[in-house]
């Protein structure tokens, strides 16, 4: 029997509400994609190729839960890049936008869709979070989506969705079931998604790795910082008594 990892997440990191109010939808493997148009799973077809099912493996997608626009006026992303570092001005948007540090390229700016989410495994666990691609989902033409991978059972962290937006850019859509972001699980087990609401407890226990992400430390010395306070154990502890949902088992 395989083992099991099981992922507990909330999209109700600082502004607590129920589920169906959440930013993000239950998670699903990206492979139902292909399975709801009626693409065939047969090896004459796309999953014949192995290293395409090893792409697929362990690889679920978050939907968007909420419709979400906002429409800048002309110009006003060339305004404040690189200048007004924090939340943008609301134009219509009920998720908060924000600008966290200055832009890596040229001609863009790189924001913050503020999803309120975080994930957290029982176990160490790698997860890369990418675009997704089947079909491909973006809020603005020409936004890129800033890719990463960090583990989600040696350091509790809140997840970020960025973009490097266009500066030309005045539209930033969402609609509802848009896939937002790709998580791939690294490893072989079996993965298990149970949600959790969050608590001032969970939030103040999270409080003491703040200073872990202090710039210039490697990821493994922060994963080492993060282990050394011996609270992941009272947060997965407090997590397990406050889920909201029965397991979900995606894996085949």
């Amino acid at each position: 029997m395989k083992e099991i990892t099981t992922i507990y997440w909330s999209s109700s990191l600082r502004n607590p509400s129920p589920p169906d109010q959440w930013v993000l939808k239950d998670p699903e493997p990206v492979i139902n994609y292909f399975l709801k148009n009626n693409i065939s799973e047969d090896k004459d077809s796309i999953f014949g190729c192995p290293a395409a099912r090893g792409f697929f493996k362990n690889l679920f997608v978050f939907r968007s839960n909420i419709d979400d626009t906002c429409v800048w006026p002309d110009g006003y992303l060339k305004e404040v890049v690189n200048k007004k570092i924090g939340p943008l001005d609301s134009f219509g948007n009920t998720i908060e936008i924000s600008q966290v540090r200055k832009s890596a390229i040229d001609g863009y700016i790189d924001l913050v869709y503020n999803a309120n989410f975080v994930m957290f495994a029982d176990k160490p666990l790698t997860i890369r979070i990418s675009s997704p691609s089947y079909p491909p989902s973006y809020p603005s033409d020409g936004a890129m989506f800033t890719s990463g991978e960090f583990d989600i059972g040696r350091w509790y962290r809140p997840g970020l969705l960025n973009w490097f937006v266009p500066l030309s850019s005045t539209t930033f859509k969402i609609n509802k079931d848009d896939g937002l972001f790709y998580a791939q699980a690294l490893t072989t087990n079996k993965i298990v998604f149970q949600k959790f609401m969050m608590t001032n407890e969970i939030r103040e226990l999270a409080q003491s790795f703040r200073s872990i992400q202090q710039e210039g430390l490697t990821l493994e010395k922060r994963y080492q910082l993060a282990e050394g306070t011996k609270r992941q154990e009272l947060i997965l502890a407090e997590i397990k008594k406050n889920l909201i949902t029965n397991p979900s088992d995606h894996s085949k």
